[in-house]
Protein backbone atom coordinates (compact mmCIF):
# COMPACT_ATOMS: atom_id res chain seq x y z
CA UNK A 1 0.00 0.00 0.00
CA UNK A 2 2.74 2.84 0.95
CA UNK A 3 4.40 1.44 -2.47
CA UNK A 4 1.51 2.47 -4.46
CA UNK A 5 1.37 5.94 -2.42
CA UNK A 6 5.28 6.51 -3.34
CA UNK A 7 4.70 5.89 -6.85
CA UNK A 8 1.72 7.73 -7.56
CA UNK A 9 3.60 11.03 -5.71
CA UNK A 10 6.47 10.39 -7.85
CA UNK A 11 4.09 10.50 -11.19
CA UNK A 12 4.63 14.17 -12.42
CA UNK A 13 2.23 15.43 -15.17
CA UNK A 14 4.44 16.00 -18.62
CA UNK A 15 2.30 18.93 -19.79
CA UNK A 16 2.12 20.88 -16.73
CA UNK A 17 6.13 20.37 -16.42
CA UNK A 18 6.03 22.28 -20.02
CA UNK A 19 3.30 24.37 -19.18
CA UNK A 20 5.30 25.61 -16.34
CA UNK A 21 8.99 26.09 -17.99
CA UNK A 22 6.81 27.94 -21.17
CA UNK A 23 5.60 30.62 -18.77
CA UNK A 24 8.63 30.33 -16.98
CA UNK A 25 12.22 29.00 -18.44
CA UNK A 26 13.60 26.27 -15.91
CA UNK A 27 10.55 26.99 -13.52
CA UNK A 28 9.06 23.39 -14.76
CA UNK A 29 12.27 21.49 -13.88
CA UNK A 30 11.16 22.86 -9.80
CA UNK A 31 8.12 20.75 -10.18
CA UNK A 32 9.53 17.93 -11.60
CA UNK A 33 12.11 18.07 -8.70
CA UNK A 34 15.31 18.62 -10.23
CA UNK A 35 16.38 22.19 -8.48
CA UNK A 36 19.84 22.07 -9.97
CA UNK A 37 18.69 21.78 -13.47
CA UNK A 38 16.02 24.21 -12.83
CA UNK A 39 18.38 26.79 -11.58
CA UNK A 40 20.77 26.15 -14.42
CA UNK A 41 18.37 26.64 -16.82
CA UNK A 42 17.32 29.85 -15.59
CA UNK A 43 20.86 31.07 -15.01
CA UNK A 44 21.57 30.18 -19.29
CA UNK A 45 18.23 31.60 -19.81
CA UNK A 46 18.89 35.28 -18.20
CA UNK A 47 22.43 35.01 -19.74
CA UNK A 48 21.26 34.74 -23.52
CA UNK A 49 19.20 37.39 -22.65
CA UNK A 50 21.59 39.75 -21.42
CA UNK A 51 23.86 39.01 -24.64
CA UNK A 52 20.81 39.41 -26.32
CA UNK A 53 20.34 43.26 -24.80
CA UNK A 54 24.42 43.84 -24.69
CA UNK A 55 25.05 42.95 -28.15
CA UNK A 56 22.14 45.31 -29.17
CA UNK A 57 22.69 48.28 -26.92
CA UNK A 58 26.51 48.75 -28.46
CA UNK A 59 26.23 48.70 -31.54
CA UNK A 60 26.66 45.32 -32.76
CA UNK A 61 26.51 43.87 -36.35
CA UNK A 62 22.98 43.02 -36.95
CA UNK A 63 24.31 38.74 -37.16
CA UNK A 64 25.29 38.84 -33.63
CA UNK A 65 22.06 40.16 -32.73
CA UNK A 66 19.95 37.69 -35.24
CA UNK A 67 22.68 34.66 -33.69
CA UNK A 68 21.37 35.38 -30.02
CA UNK A 69 17.61 35.44 -30.97
CA UNK A 70 17.98 32.33 -32.45
CA UNK A 71 20.19 30.85 -29.51
CA UNK A 72 16.85 32.45 -26.91
CA UNK A 73 14.45 30.73 -29.41
CA UNK A 74 16.09 27.25 -29.54
CA UNK A 75 17.25 27.09 -25.77
CA UNK A 76 13.90 28.41 -24.86
CA UNK A 77 11.74 25.60 -27.14
CA UNK A 78 14.65 23.25 -25.88
CA UNK A 79 14.23 23.30 -22.21
CA UNK A 80 10.30 23.55 -22.69
CA UNK A 81 10.45 20.03 -24.21
CA UNK A 82 13.79 18.84 -22.28
CA UNK A 83 11.30 19.47 -18.76
CA UNK A 84 7.73 17.99 -20.73
CA UNK A 85 10.70 14.41 -20.94
CA UNK A 86 12.17 15.04 -17.35
CA UNK A 87 8.47 14.45 -16.04
CA UNK A 88 7.96 11.67 -18.01
CA UNK A 89 10.94 10.22 -17.14
CA UNK A 90 9.93 10.74 -13.46
CA UNK A 91 6.57 8.98 -14.07
CA UNK A 92 7.89 5.93 -15.41
CA UNK A 93 10.81 5.29 -13.67
CA UNK A 94 10.11 3.54 -10.42
CA UNK A 95 14.09 2.51 -10.04
CA UNK A 96 15.76 5.33 -7.14
CA UNK A 97 18.65 4.72 -8.80
CA UNK A 98 18.25 5.19 -12.11
CA UNK A 99 16.44 8.94 -11.32
CA UNK A 100 19.60 9.73 -9.14
CA UNK A 101 22.08 8.66 -11.60
CA UNK A 102 20.02 10.69 -14.34
CA UNK A 103 20.23 13.36 -12.03
CA UNK A 104 23.58 13.64 -11.57
CA UNK A 105 24.50 13.28 -14.58
CA UNK A 106 22.66 16.61 -15.89
CA UNK A 107 23.97 17.95 -12.48
CA UNK A 108 27.44 17.41 -14.08
CA UNK A 109 26.60 18.62 -17.50
CA UNK A 110 24.61 21.78 -16.15
CA UNK A 111 27.71 22.38 -13.69
CA UNK A 112 29.86 22.47 -17.00
CA UNK A 113 27.90 24.80 -18.82
CA UNK A 114 27.55 27.03 -16.46
CA UNK A 115 31.37 27.24 -15.45
CA UNK A 116 32.13 27.44 -19.25
CA UNK A 117 29.87 30.55 -19.32
CA UNK A 118 30.92 32.04 -16.18
CA UNK A 119 35.04 31.74 -17.27
CA UNK A 120 33.57 33.59 -20.97
CA UNK A 121 32.37 36.06 -18.75
CA UNK A 122 35.26 36.85 -16.89
CA UNK A 123 37.52 37.01 -19.80
CA UNK A 124 35.36 39.33 -21.24
CA UNK A 125 35.00 41.43 -18.10
CA UNK A 126 38.95 41.51 -17.91
CA UNK A 127 39.27 42.36 -21.58
CA UNK A 128 41.16 39.13 -22.80
CA UNK A 129 38.24 38.33 -25.17
CA UNK A 130 35.74 40.67 -26.80
CA UNK A 131 31.76 39.81 -27.44
CA UNK A 132 32.46 39.51 -30.91
CA UNK A 133 35.46 36.49 -30.24
CA UNK A 134 32.70 34.95 -28.43
CA UNK A 135 29.48 35.49 -30.95
CA UNK A 136 32.03 34.34 -33.56
CA UNK A 137 32.79 31.33 -31.09
CA UNK A 138 28.95 30.13 -30.94
CA UNK A 139 29.21 26.78 -32.91
CA UNK A 140 31.37 25.50 -29.70
CA UNK A 141 27.61 24.95 -28.40
CA UNK A 142 26.68 22.37 -31.03
CA UNK A 143 30.11 21.10 -30.29
CA UNK A 144 29.34 20.39 -26.53
CA UNK A 145 25.90 19.03 -26.94
CA UNK A 146 26.78 16.54 -29.77
CA UNK A 147 29.77 15.28 -27.64
CA UNK A 148 27.14 15.22 -24.79
CA UNK A 149 24.85 12.98 -27.17
CA UNK A 150 27.90 10.91 -29.04
CA UNK A 151 28.68 10.13 -25.20
CA UNK A 152 25.30 9.34 -24.51
CA UNK A 153 24.70 6.77 -26.91
CA UNK A 154 27.64 5.15 -26.25
CA UNK A 155 26.69 4.65 -22.28
CA UNK A 156 23.17 3.33 -23.47
CA UNK A 157 24.95 1.04 -25.57
CA UNK A 158 27.36 -0.36 -22.87
CA UNK A 159 24.31 -0.66 -20.43
CA UNK A 160 22.12 -2.84 -22.97
CA UNK A 161 25.56 -4.97 -23.23
CA UNK A 162 25.68 -5.45 -19.78
CA UNK A 163 21.72 -6.28 -19.06
CA UNK A 164 21.97 -8.72 -21.99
Amino acid sequence: MVEKQDVGRNKKSPVLAAIISAIFPGAGFFYVGNVFKGVAYMIIFALLVVLEVHSSEYGSRVMEIIVFGFLIAGFYIFQVIESFNDARAVSIKSNDDAKLKSREEMSLSGSIAVLIMGIIFLLINFDVLTLRQVIKLWPLVLVGFGLKFILNYFNLKKKEEENE
